[in-house]
């Protein structure tokens, strides 16, 4: 259209990573549905190893301003969320250059995270402050939480309005406290890797 700049199309890829049972897949599914509900365009590809506990767990999402155009299974990824060292090196071998990484310190080995000084490690104690809000098995949407802070990916409102939807009826009761571990995530950081900036990192 005549006068109307034009904006190129902006995806962001997020790695979720860590074992079975740490929650890996409920925190994609809650970017993912907080995605939509603020007028994202969404892909998310779930992997899983060959238990329920203990092998690895993987999610790939992809949030886009415009129609989707990269496929779930990426090659390289703006950012990440780590939440054991034992699949950590999925991570850091495709995030790119200036990426954020959230890193579950709690954990996360101080030596899984050496190799790539060109992504920014944002680490955070989650199953600590999520054991100290009396759910431990919350501690991934901490991660969640300082994700969306750091980087505006989602709104506030549109996270915490996600618990509910993404738990089946049978673990509804655990909405609040889910709920709780995601304010708690928010309240950590500030914006510092703007997910829809106009000079994005590393597109």
């Amino acid at each position: 259209m005549r006068g109307t700049a034009y904006h190129p199309a902006v995806e962001r890829e997020i790695l979720f990573t860590g074992i079975g049972g740490q929650g890996v897949q409920l925190a994609a599914r809650t970017l993912a549905e907080a995605a939509v509900a603020d007028g994202r365009r969404v892909q998310l590809f779930a992997s899983y190893g060959g238990m329920m506990r203990g092998g690895n767990s993987d999610s790939v999402l992809v949030v886009a301003d415009e129609a989707v155009r990269a496929p779930p299974m990426v090659s390289s990824a703006w950012g990440a969320v780590v939440m054991h060292h034992e699949h950590a090196a999925l991570a850091w071998s495709i995030v790119r250059p200036g990426g954020p990484a959230v890193v579950n310190s709690s954990i996360v080995a101080p030596e899984a995270l050496e190799g790539r000084s060109d992504i920014s490690v944002i680490p955070v104690a989650a199953l600590d402050r999520a054991g100290a809000l009396g759910a431990p098995m919350a501690a991934s949407l901490v991660l969640v939480g300082v994700l969306a802070a750091a980087t505006g990916l989602v709104s506030e409102d549109a996270l915490l309005s996600t618990p509910e939807r993404v738990l089946p009826s049978y673990r509804r009761e655990a909405a609040a406290a889910n709920r709780q571990a995601l304010a708690d995530g928010l309240s950590l950081v500030t914006l510092t890797h703007p997910a829809w900036s106009a000079d994005p990192v590393s597109t």
